[in-house]
């Protein structure tokens, strides 16, 4: 099982905000803070936050973790993850090379997102 802390330390806070894509007629801004990537989307309809590009090799999936300690998943064919109208932090991100890890991971009650180095399942 291979799973990757795609940033060293594991927080976002180290890492270039990331805006998500917005529909026609939505904003969307991003900036990084001391709590992480805070992301601001107004409008009437979902944003769609993509993975880090480029994309790590062999890895099948990535998940972020939100401040409140809850995965917003990304779809399995494109790895996007919805971004509701709001404000949303996001702290920490960790990368699978098996995408049914997260549904294993889950199903166990295990983090899906962690420091590798403290947890190493």
């Amino acid at each position: 099982m291979r799973i990757r802390n795609l940033y060293d330390p594991p927080t976002l806070k180290d890492r270039d905000p990331v805006v998500p894509w917005v529909p026609a007629g939505m904003t969307a801004s991003a900036r990084v803070t001391a709590e992480g990537c805070e992301i601001t989307v107004t409008g009437e309809d979902t944003g769609w936050l993509y993975p880090p590009k480029p994309q790590p090799d062999g890895l099948a999936n990535v998940v972020w973790q939100k401040k409140d300690g809850s995965y917003p998943i990304g779809t399995r064919n494109n790895l996007t993850v919805p971004i509701p109208v709001g404000v949303t932090v996001l702290t920490r991100l960790c990368g699978f090379d098996d995408g049914s890890l997260i549904t294993l991971l889950q199903n166990a009650g295990l983090p899906l997102v962690f420091a590798a180095t403290d947890h190493p399942y």
